[in-house]
Parts: structure tokens; C-alpha cells; sequence
């Protein structure tokens, strides 16, 4: 197969694959819906409410682009914060068309903006999501402990056990730690086995990085800031409907989670296993079927746009900058 034809149906699968995977979670989940009554709880939401919930997603986007300097800073570099922030509002946007190239975008742009070599950029994005990583498990585990009498009173609901307690989980978690063991040691020379390899030492070094730091605690201030922003961006969403307004705050943190864990599935900004994520949350603290998916569809269709109209200006003023200064190099 000629290596352009190859390209392109790899590039065109990884396009597709993901919004066929998120146009499929979608159906099971509107599948005998009634949209005339979905289309009514929806409109019955306080949008003043909804559009508050805006501006904390807009925060945490740009507290994550200042905490991105800090990490490049560390390595010597001292790009624009204005950039890199347009740089991170972008990179969303880029995710809803194409998923997890945004990443490769906000990269590639601050690189040629700012003169920083692209293989340090894509270090401090790993770096980036190995915090983020780090606050999912945190927050999933406060969440648990939260709701752990929740999860008490509706054991049958919630009940880990039979999971926990199976024999046949050990004996296969077992059996995978010794392939992975042996495939170390018996085909270290192996390309893959190095290119793992590889990838491992550079993450550790990377994260070394940050132990480096001089603003070690504005890093840690600007992750937690990060993440409180988008859980306010989310919970305050839950006073816009009657059946929701009354969860509180351990309910909103579990559903949170799911919402964060299902962010992980490569898909188009969430489209998909988000919404799925949202309602399974939400019928697991008794909101009906019907009133969980309106609220799934209302809250990821008004801020979904919102990331997209933030992600366009943040593009427009980088491509703005970019011609302004081409102009003052032509003139000059």
C-alpha cells in the first residue's frame, strides 16, 4: 500500500472511528426518548444559572494556560501567557472536530509563536495530564468517601463486592503482570518494548521537571484551581433544574467523576460517553430516565458551544498576532 494511501485511511479512521463511537453511545442512549417532553424540561432550565456556570469553565481553561507556562518556564523557555492561553482555549475547540489533535495543535502553534522546540512541548503536555491523572484519582476517591453512605443505603446499586472478592480478577490482574514482566525482560531489545520503555523514563524525567520548580506552590495552587473551576462549571449547572438542585454536593462530585473518567474515551469533545456518563450518575441518585437525559443534553449542548466560541476567539487572536506581526516584519 503507498505510504500516502496508508495516511490518509489512518487519519481518516481517526476521524471517524471516534464520532461513530460517540453517534453509537448516543442512540442507545435517546433510543425511545420522547423529544417534544425532553425538549420541554429543557426549556423549563434557568438559563441565567447555566450561563454563570460559564464563566468557570472559561477560568479553569485559563488558569490551565498559565499553569502551562510555569512548566516551560522550568525548562528555560519564556513564552507569552496571553499565547499560551489563547493556545489552550484553541486546543478545545480543535478536540471537537478532530479528537486529541488539539494537543498536537496548542503544541505546534506555541512553537512556532514562541520559538520553543515541539519535543519540549510535547513533554510538558505529558506533564500536564499526569497532574490531571493525579486529580481524577484524588477527587474519585473523596467522591467514594463522600457518598459512602449512599452507597450504603443502596447496596444492591452499589455493591463492589462480588467484583472484589472474585478469584478469576486476581488470577487474571496476576497473569498480566507476569506477561508484562516477561515481555520486559525476554524482548528488551524489541522496538515496542523500548519505545515503552522510552516513554516511561522520559515521563519520569518530565515530572522530576516539576520537583524542580521555583513556583512549586503556584503549580499546585493553579492544578487545584484547575479543577475546582471545572467542578463549579459543572455543579452549578445542577440549580438550573428542579430535580437536580437538591442533590448537594457529594452527588455532584460522584457524577463529576464519571464525567472526568469518561473524558478519557477518545470521542468529539465528550460528545457521547460524556452525556452516558451524566445520566448514569444522575439516575444513580433516583433522577428519572427522562429528566437526566434532558439535563445531559442541555448542559453539554450550551457549554459545548461555549468551548467552541472560546476556542475560536483564542485561534482568531493567535492568527490575528500572527499577521499583525508578518505586517511590522514587511514594513520594517
Amino acid at each position: 500500500m503507498p505510504p500516502k494511501l496508508k495516511a490518509l485511511i489512518l487519519q481518516t479512521l481517526k476521524v471517524t472511528i471516534p464520532l461513530f463511537l460517540g453517534i453509537i453511545i448516543l442512540y442507545f442512549l435517546y433510543k425511545g426518548t420522547n423529544f417534544s417532553e425532553l425538549w420541554a424540561t429543557i426549556r423549563s432550565a434557568n438559563w441565567v444559572i447555566l450561563s454563570v456556570s460559564l464563566l468557570f469553565g472559561l477560568s479553569g481553561n485559563v488558569i490551565r494556560g498559565l499553569r502551562w507556562n510555569l512548566i516551560i518556564k522550568s525548562l528555560g523557555y519564556y513564552p507569552r501567557k496571553l499565547n499560551l492561553v489563547y493556545a489552550v482555549l484553541g486546543n478545545y475547540a480543535v478536540n471537537f472536530a478532530l479528537p486529541r489533535v488539539g494537543e498536537i495543535w496548542r503544541c505546534t502553534i506555541i512553537s512556532k509563536k514562541e520559538k520553543v522546540p515541539f519535543s519540549k512541548l510535547i513533554g510538558t503536555l505529558i506533564v500536564d495530564r499526569v497532574f490531571d491523572m493525579l486529580m481524577v484519582l484524588l477527587i474519585t476517591l473523596i467522591a467514594f468517601l463522600l457518598n459512602a453512605k449512599a452507597f450504603h443505603r443502596n447496596h444492591e446499586l452499589f455493591d463492589l463486592s462480588p467484583v472484589l472478592t472474585s478469584a478469576p480478577l486476581y488470577i487474571a490482574l496476576g497473569l498480566v503482570v507476569v506477561i508484562a514482566v516477561a515481555i520486559l525482560v525476554f524482548f528488551k531489545e524489541n522496538k515496542i518494548v523500548k519505545s515503552i520503555q522510552n516513554f516511561f523514563t522520559g515521563l519520569y524525567k518530565d515530572i522530576l521537571v516539576v520537583g524542580k520548580m521555583k513556583q512549586k506552590k503556584r503549580f499546585i495552587v493553579y492544578t487545584f484551581g484547575i479543577w475546582i473551576s471545572y467542578f463549579l462549571y459543572f455543579f452549578i449547572t445542577f440549580f438550573a433544574f428542579d430535580f437536580t438542585a437538591h442533590l448537594g454536593f457529594a452527588a455532584a462530585l460522584f457524577i463529576f467523576t464519571l464525567n472526568s473518567i469518561s473524558m478519557g474515551v477518545p470521542s468529539n469533545g465528550g460528545l457521547g460517553p460524556w452525556q452516558a456518563a451524566t445520566v448514569l450518575g444522575l439516575c444513580a441518585f433516583m433522577v428519572s430516565r427522562e429528566h437526566a437525559t434532558a439535563f445531559a443534553t442541555a448542559v453539554f449542548a450550551f457549554q459545548s458551544i461555549w468551548v467552541v466560541l472560546c476556542g475560536l476567539f483564542g485561534i482568531a487572536m493567535l492568527s490575528y498576532q500572527k499577521s499583525k506581526e508578518s505586517h511590522v516584519n514587511v514594513t520594517d
